[in-house]
């Protein structure tokens, strides 16, 4: 059985891979490249808190600015600093370059995600992610796309940057009510509001990666090295070092790649609230009993997620999971 140990800061784990420089002469050079590639780091977790709306609407001809216009609402329950903000709508739309998409902050900002723009995005449907790190911007997107009726779960099979930039939100508190409103600006063709999803990525939160050598096929458990065949136990830790607590509606995602040349050691996974108490047992998929304690963990390919319903102030998720040196 696996249990979860302490895992180490950065000086810590360059004085295991200077013991083992010491330990295999003649093996300086593989051994600096295996220091350089496990030497601990900030991880590259996503945070994000996801708010849904899925009451579905007709897009009226002519819309825009009369009471037919269709108004969602995302609720934010608990207050943080906006760090990003990302969109996303299904909706079925013949031409759907007459379609305007609006998103307003709890604080009054308004932002025109999609807009009218002449013979553009005369592609029909609408199943797009709106990001403002996204490649192409939304007037290159003309081609039309499978009605989003079927699945009705948000694939958001494009992605692009929106007409204006979600950037004007970063910095505000996201508390509150968040007001998106669709609608159809040009006459001759209409459509049906399917779904839409609110991304916010919260500056509160923090994560630190962390690892330790556990063991290596030459000296077992005992001043362990980092190399082919060893062992390497990581610590993803999330810290809510906001002035106030996140408790998303919906669960709290942190997503990881596991580092190139290594591979994950199955049945590994372990959660907790620090790296030397992360000692629940986590399968690895994202389903079953143990996925409804405190947090839960899954593995897809080369990618390790962690989820949590909420993390309030000063609260602290540790993810802890073994991967082996090819």
């Amino acid at each position: 059985m696996v249990s979860a140990g302490p895992c180490p800061g950065v000086l810590g784990v360059k004085v295991l891979m200077r013991q083992g420089r010491r330990s295999l002469a003649g093996s300086w050079l593989a051994i600096s490249l295996l220091a350089a590639l496990f030497t601990p780091r900030p991880a590259s977790a996503q945070l994000l808190n996801q708010y849904p709306t899925t009451t579905t609407g007709t897009i009226s001809d002519n819309s825009c600015g009369t009471a037919a216009q269709i108004t969602r609402v995302f609720n934010v329950p608990t207050s943080y600093v906006v760090g990003d903000v990302d969109l996303g709508v299904l909706a079925s739309h013949t031409y759907r370059s007459d379609m305007r998409i609006t998103l307003q902050s709890p604080a009054g900002t308004l932002v025109t995600v999609m807009t009218w723009s002449g013979n553009v995005q005369s592609g029909d449907n609408l199943n797009d992610l709106f990001d403002d790190e996204a490649p192409a911007a939304i007037t290159t997107h003309n081609a039309s796309v499978t009605d989003p009726l079927t699945p009705v779960l948000p694939s958001y099979s494009h992605s692009f940057r929106p007409s204006n930039p979600l950037s004007a939100f970063d910095g505000q508190n996201a508390a509150g009510n968040w007001t998106l409103i669709v609608c159809d600006a040009v006459g001759a063709d209409t459509g049906q509001f399917r779904r839409a999803d609110l991304f916010i990525r919260s500056t509160s939160l923090t994560s630190v990666k962390s690892s330790s050598v556990v063991s290596d096929p030459v000296s077992l458990t005992t001043n362990p090295k980092a190399i082919p065949g060893a062992t390497i136990r990581y610590c993803i830790l999330v810290t809510n070092a906001g002035a106030v607590g996140v408790a998303p509606s919906t669960a709290l995602s942190v997503s990881d790649p596991l580092p190139a040349g290594t591979t994950f050691v199955s049945g590994s996974m372990r959660s907790g609230t620090s790296c030397a108490g992360a000692t629940t047992v986590e399968d690895d998929d994202a389903a079953g009993a143990d996925e409804s304690d405190l947090f839960g963990m899954a593995v897809a390919g080369s990618t390790i997620t962690g989820t949590v319903a909420s993390l309030a102030q000063g609260a602290t998720f540790a993810m802890v999971f073994d991967a082996l040196i090819n």
